[in-house]
């Protein structure tokens, strides 16, 4: 068990990114330590296990016996991600072929369905190929050595899912504008993007808020 422990620690240690000497700051234990661990000499007590759980974001059972839960629920929330943003795009397509055939002005479409659809897939887009790399420089404020790289993942493919959400429902909701007066269609699609702004912003701020706290 504590070969299997040792290899679930090394795993996860160089899986964040990190050197035995920062993994060790970081659980404050030495160097020495970590490598005792590594090399299966020595086990840590359960609190430090539990520190470590918290340091990777992840639960015992994936340090004990190596189940890579967190590699699971990230593989679903892809999926999820994936039909939110096709579910989307079919809805963006109908609101087009509508516009076309004259039940609403182009404008708007362009304006909501458009550019909502479009930026939502640059961002899932953007993120998938950034936890796919390892590469997180195009977040503003990274530090490889500080940022706890999972937690980071986590971040992204939460946003990357509310923000799905937010704008597959904002795909339903632009039907009402087929109703509306003549005169409103423009105002209101803007109105629409103003509202996507502002709660695309509460969701980043609110999930990294969530994230720092845990």
């Amino acid at each position: 068990m504590s070969k299997n422990l040792a290899d679930n620690i090394v795993t996860l240690r160089k899986k964040h990114g990190l050197s035995q000497e920062q993994f060790a700051e970081k659980i404050s234990v030495s160097r020495q330590t970590v490598s005792n661990w590594e090399r299966g000499i020595a086990v840590p007590d359960v609190e430090t296990l539990n520190l470590i759980a918290k340091l990777f974001d992840t639960d015992l059972s994936a340090i004990v016996n190596g189940e890579n839960s967190g590699t699971e629920k990230q593989k679903d929330t892809l999926r999820h991600r994936t039909a939110l943003l096709l579910a989307s795009a079919a809805l963006m397509i109908v609101h087009f072929i509508l516009a076309f055939s004259g039940k609403i002005y182009m404008f708007p479409v362009v304006i909501v369905p458009g550019l909502l659809v479009g930026l939502s897939a640059l961002i899932h887009f953007a993120f998938r190929h950034t936890t796919a790399q390892n590469d997180f420089s195009i977040i503003a404020g990274f530090d490889k050595k500080k940022d706890n790289i999972e937690i980071v993942r986590k971040q992204l493919a939460t946003i990357d899912l509310l923000n799905l959400a937010v704008v597959f429902l904002f795909n339903i909701l632009f039907f009402a504008m087929y109703v509306s007066p003549e005169d409103s269609p423009h105002i209101s699609s803007m109105i629409f993007l103003g509202i996507y702004i502002l709660t695309f912003i509460t969701i980043v701020v609110g999930v990294n808020l969530k994230m720092k706290s845990r």
